[in-house]
């Protein structure tokens, strides 16, 4: 079974104890590992500090710097990762913006975990064939095949 680290970055203090319990399964499994962000600028540190970072949830509005700015930042560190926006404000406006910068996904607040676990899962199933596509052609232009 293949190991996933996700990148959780929101202001909130109780998420993180949260994530930790509701997502305890697939943590003891060694299916997940959770890494913990407070804002924008927090995270990418994080992602500075670990390249094997492979999932970004993040909320929009945090101190330093919110989501959509992140998300804005992120390609830099890996054009690769999927992020996913979680916020309490649902309305079509954040959701375009998100989705413009690059979100892969969006979902509301309060967090529903089961829906949560979707995503991360529909989430990882992209970027393996995101990354199974940048391998292909990387041996093509190693082969000297355009």
């Amino acid at each position: 079974m293949d190991s996933y680290k996700i990148l959780v970055v929101d202001d909130e203090p109780d998420l993180e104890g949260l994530v930790l319990q509701r997502m305890r399964r697939e943590i003891r499994s060694g299916r997940y590992s959770f890494v913990f962000a407070r804002n924008g600028v927090e995270a990418l540190e994080r992602l500075n500090d670990d390249d094997g970072i492979d999932i970004v949830i993040t909320d929009i509005n945090m101190p330093e710097m919110d989501g959509l700015t992140l998300l804005e930042q992120i390609p830099a560190f890996d054009p690769k990762l999927r992020c996913v926006i979680v916020s309490a404000y649902g309305d079509m406006k954040n959701i375009r913006t998100a989705m413009n910068r690059g979100a892969f996904d969006f979902l509301n607040k309060p967090i529903d975990f089961e829906d949560l676990r979707l995503t991360i899962e529909r989430s990882l199933e992209h970027l393996k064939s995101i990354r199974e596509a940048f391998e292909a052609r990387d041996k093509m232009l190693a082969e000297g095949r355009p």
